[in-house]
């Protein structure tokens, strides 16, 4: 092997030494990061914060989706129907949006100063059936006069007015 081979393969042998020195070295400091980041007690702390933070969010989620779509559950909406005293009658306020704004699933009942309002929707949809039902009944201190109830229909909303007795 001549001279000038020698010298090539040395420095190829160097070149190669070298770049394992600074792998091991590159490899080395990584490590020591990270058992440094493993080892410290707070870095821990917040991991596991964040863990537990994370399996709270997913039970919300689990939880939410258990209540919301239990199907033998029934679904409670708030306020579908309000009474308004006025000093000439009372209104009776039926939001219809659960009902799709279909006014015909409304059915009111007076009797002896009782009024009940009930609604009822029953939908077959592609991805099930949609059903809805629901009652309230009031107690009116006044006397109405039947005769002049009015019903109207004024966007969501299903407005009864029910006029008191002269």
């Amino acid at each position: 092997m001549s001279e000038e081979q020698k010298h090539h393969w040395l420095k190829i042998s160097a070149i190669i030494i070298v770049s394992f020195i600074a792998a091991f070295i590159a490899f080395y400091l990584a490590m020591q990061a990270m058992m440094v980041k493993i080892t410290d007690p707070l870095y821990n702390a917040k991991r596991i914060e964040k863990i537990v933070q994370h399996q709270q969010k997913e039970l919300r989620k689990f939880e939410n989706s258990i209540v919301s779509e239990n199907p033998f559950e029934p679904k409670i909406r708030p306020r579908l129907v309000s009474l308004v005293k006025e000093p000439e009658e009372y209104k009776i306020i039926v939001d219809l949006k659960p009902l799709e704004g279909n006014e015909n699933g409304i059915d009111v009942n007076i009797k002896d100063n009782i009024i009940t309002i009930k609604g009822e929707l029953d939908k077959k949809t592609t991805t099930g059936e949609k059903i809805i039902n629901f009652s309230q009944s009031y107690y009116l201190e006044e006397k109405i006069n039947s005769e002049k109830i009015t019903k109207e229909k004024k966007g969501d909303k299903y407005i009864i007015t029910l006029p008191f007795e002269d």
